[in-house]
């Protein structure tokens, strides 16, 4: 019995160790001092949404029939309420508790009281914030009151593509010429001021058009679409333009403070202003644990004039449309296979520590993964009879050359053949936990000289092992067999989840 059941209890052993490393993975935090991803329990049919910020809070309005309305403030705490508005799914919209103004098909609506009235006809594109709504068609810009009223309409002969209004009332406008990008600041009543333009590139989209005020002036971003010999190509752009000069304009670089790399696809920007000063939340490829890439929500700052940026999800989801509640928190959707679900992260201390609970989910997820080491373990056997050549050739000399010590069960048999196996571990190890090994292991097994320590341990371990659960009357061979079954099983469980 104690000759399977001890070697059994030690597979068990290692690979709780390894299900324990798993857990402390999917626990580990985003930053220091922000949560672990928390899930808000709300779900959306869209992941369109109106959003509406206050000091401590903010509030999302998801588009559908009925209106959603979703209030979140800073410790993550969640109301919510239908509201007694339809808004057609996949345009931008304006909505609160009164009304609702939102595009359907090419006419401009305002809807009150289950009332729906045409503001306008012939719209291409509507633009709602919490500082206002503009609406345009190709020549003609209007600005909207939230009671769906038309403030002002300005004549523009470029063709109008997009425009957004920032909080001092003052529209930016994206246009076309024929032969030019231009972009236009415009308040109400004035001639259009030009900020910014750039030549105008066959095949070429802008979309995602941002713009706030901060210290340092206007601040705009906005993300170009192309493609060139088959290969898709999206950049972002981000803009200043200090006392209404026209505005130096950067391809936007991001740098990953986890990696050092810079991201290659940001996506689904927010611009904020923060203390006077921008933060770009956005979405992006990146690693959550060694092994595991998803699309996480980073939020940006400028440091020493370049853009840093630090992921604020944990989500093992796609997550994307992020919104700033304050600076200190973050929501955004997840689109999970059930739909779309709200989650968020803060540096609140009661939200922090509560995050850091393990829930049923993180213990089923670990275990997933300690499964899915198992890979692994295959690769490290097949490495593991390189391990036995040395010992084999020893084996084989000795039956030729001194078949005696073999047949007299002599001690020293058993030792030599073990330690030409430790050996044989000493040389290839090294090589073989280079590499991935060292990101994808704990840290007691990647210590400095790790390749050569754990042989020797491992040999320890098996002798032990071996000399508690061995028969008395076995042979030499017998003994030997057992002890380097057991280093070598030992050897495959311990580091064989962490090669591949």
């Amino acid at each position: 019995m104690k000759k399977f059941g001890i070697p059994i209890l030690t597979a068990f052993v290692i690979l709780l160790l390894v299900f324990l490393h798993q857990l402390s993975i999917l626990q580990e935090k985003p930053d220091e001092s922000w949560s672990r991803t928390v899930d808000l329990n709300v779900a959306a049919r869209d992941n369109q949404m109106f959003t509406q910020k206050e000091d401590d809070q903010t509030t999302l309005y998801f588009s559908g029939d009925p209106v959603r309305k979703v209030t979140v403030n800073e410790q993550l705490e969640v109301e919510t309420e239908d509201l007694s508005y339809a808004v057609p799914e996949g345009y931008s919209f304006y909505v609160d508790d009164q009304q609702a103004i939102y595009k359907n098909k090419d006419a401009l609506v305002y809807s009150n009281n289950d009332k729906e009235e045409t503001i306008v006809e012939n719209i291409e594109g509507l633009n709602a914030s919490d500082n206002g709504i503009v609406a345009w068609s190709r020549h003609q810009l209007y600005f909207i009151t939230p009671e769906g009223t038309i403030e002002s309409a300005t004549k523009i002969s470029p063709y109008i593509k997009s425009a957004v209004l920032t909080e001092d009332g003052k529209a930016l406008l994206y246009v076309q010429t024929d032969a030019m990008n231009q972009f236009f600041t415009l308040e109400q009543s004035a001639d259009p001021e030009l900020v910014y333009e750039t030549a105008l590139s066959s095949g070429e989209l802008f979309s995602n058009l941002q713009a706030i005020y901060t210290d340092k002036g206007l601040v705009f971003t906005y993300t170009a679409f192309a493609t060139r010999q088959g290969t898709r190509i999206v950049n972002t752009y981000y803009g200043e333009s200090v006392e209404g000069k026209m505005a130096d304009v950067n391809l936007l670089k991001i740098s990953n403070t986890e990696t050092g790399d810079d991201f290659t696809k940001p996506n689904y920007f927010s611009l904020n202003e923060i203390n006077g000063e921008p933060h770009l939340l956005f979405s992006a490829n990146g690693e959550i644990s060694p092994k595991r890439e998803v699309i996480s929500i980073y939020e940006a700052t400028q440091q020493n004039d370049e853009w840093v940026a630090f992921r604020r999800s944990t989500s093992e989801e796609l997550s994307i449309r992020p919104v700033s509640v304050s600076e200190s928190s973050v929501i955004w959707i997840d689109k999970e296979k059930s739909g779309y679900v709200l989650h968020g992260s803060t540096t609140s201390p009661d939200v922090v520590k509560s995050s850091n609970a393990t829930t049923g989910q993180d213990l089923k997820t670990a275990l997933f993964y300690t499964f899915t080491a198992i890979v692994g373990m295959f690769a490290m056997l097949a490495f593991s009879f390189g391990f036995l050549i040395l010992p084999a050739v020893g084996l084989m000399y000795l039956y030729f050359a001194n078949t005696t010590a073999i047949e007299q069960d002599k001690k020293w048999v058993e030792w030599a053949i073990v330690l030409l196996c430790v050996g044989s571990q000493m040389i290839f190890l090294p090589s073989i936990l280079d590499g991935p090994f060292q990101y994808l292991a704990p840290s007691y097994l990647t210590f400095q000289g790790a390749a050569y320590v754990w042989p020797i341990i491992i040999f320890l371990a098996s002798f032990i092992i071996s000399r508690l659960g061995q028969d008395q009357e076995w042979t030499i061979l017998q003994r030997t067999s057992y002890q380097l079954g057991l280093n070598l099983g030992i050897l495959i469980f311990l580091l064989g989840p962490y090669i591949l």
